[in-house]
């Protein structure tokens, strides 16, 4: 099986703190393939997951990296 050319996360923002700082979780809820031929993404989500809100297509980094500190877009 190929490597995925993309993990697809969701993100959601916390509450602010006393601070008025704000958290962004981010949750790897699939992987996204690329056409061999075409434009385009084949998004293949995580069986039994509901998902809803934004998701972000991020570059696979080395295994075992946090998507903290990412860009949300």
């Amino acid at each position: 099986m190929r490597k995925p050319t993309y993990n697809v996360y969701v993100t959601q923002e916390s509450q602010p703190d006393q601070n008025g700082d704000k958290s962004t979780y981010w949750t790897k809820v699939g992987v996204a393939f690329a056409h061999n031929s075409k434009p385009g993404v084949n998004i293949v989500l995580t069986p039994g997951i509901a998902v809803s809100g934004k998701l972000v297509l991020l570059e696979p980094k080395e295994e075992g990296a946090s998507p903290q500190n990412q860009p949300t877009g």
